[in-house]
C-alpha cells in the first residue's frame, strides 16, 4: 500500500500564537489513525510536556523564540564599553511549564486538544500564562482517501518587558543598555492556524 499526502497550511491573523509544528502534526496523524481504527486512544492523554528552570532562550507558548536569556550586556551605543552582568534580572521566579493533551470526540476521527503554558516571570521579562484549544476531524469522501481538518490556537501569553533604572532615575533597556525610549523590541507575531491534509491510498 502506498500513501500520497497533500498538506495545505493556512496562517490566519488572530489574538493568539500559532501552535507548534509537533502538536499540529500529532493531532492530524492521531485523528487519521483513530478514524481507520488502527489505534484508538482511550480517555485523556498528553502528547507533550516540558519544564524549564534555566532556559538558554525564552519562548512563548507555541515554542517561538522571544529572546536569548542574557547573562550580560554591553551598550549598543559602544560595543567596547564595560560589560555588565544581567543574569539576576532574567532568572525565572517560577519553572516555565508547558503541556498539551487530547481527548477523543463523539465520532471516530474526532479529536479535541487542550493545553496550558505557565508563562514566564522574571524581574524584567514577563509572559502571561496561556491556554490552548484545538479541534481535529478526519472524514472519508472516497474509499481510497482521507481528509483531515485541524484548527486551534493559544490564547493569552502577552509578552512585556520592564526597564532598568540608574541612580539618576533614568530608564534604559537592560538588554542593550540604551535609553528606554530608543528600545523597540519585536516579539513573535500573534497567529492562529488551520491545517488541511488529504491522503490518497493506493494498493
Amino acid at each position: 500500500m502506498r500513501v500520497f499526502s497533500l498538506f495545505i497550511l493556512f496562517l490566519l491573523s488572530a489574538n493568539a500564537f500559532s501552535a507548534d509544528a509537533f502538536t499540529r502534526n500529532y493531532a492530524i496523524q492521531t485523528s487519521m489513525t483513530s478514524y481507520t481504527e488502527q489505534v484508538k486512544p482511550v480517555g485523556f492523554w498528553l502528547s507533550s510536556f516540558s519544564s524549564e528552570k534555566k532556559p538558554m532562550y525564552f519562548t512563548n507558548a507555541s515554542g517561538m523564540s522571544i529572546m536569548a536569556n542574557p547573562m550580560s550586556a554591553v551598550s549598543a551605543y559602544d560595543s567596547t564599553s564595560t560589560r555588565y552582568g544581567m543574569s539576576n534580572f532574567y532568572a525565572l521566579q517560577n519553572d516555565h511549564q508547558r503541556l498539551v493533551g487530547h481527548i477523543n470526540g463523539f465520532s471516530k476521527g474526532e479529536l479535541f486538544s487542550i493545553g496550558y503554558d505557565s508563562g514566564i516571570n522574571t524581574q524584567k521579562l514577563n509572559v502571561n500564562n496561556a491556554v490552548y484549544a484545538g479541534y481535529t476531524k478526519t472524514l472519508s469522501f472516497t474509499e481510497s482517501s482521507l481528509t483531515a481538518i485541524s484548527f486551534g490556537s493559544w490564547f493569552g501569553g502577552k509578552t512585556s518587558e520592564s526597564p532598568c533604572i540608574d541612580s539618576y532615575d533614568r530608564q534604559y533597556s537592560c538588554r542593550t543598555l540604551t535609553a528606554w525610549g530608543d528600545y523597540k523590541p519585536s516579539y513573535p507575531k500573534p497567529l492562529a492556524f488551520i491545517d488541511l491534509r488529504h491522503v490518497w491510498i493506493f494498493d
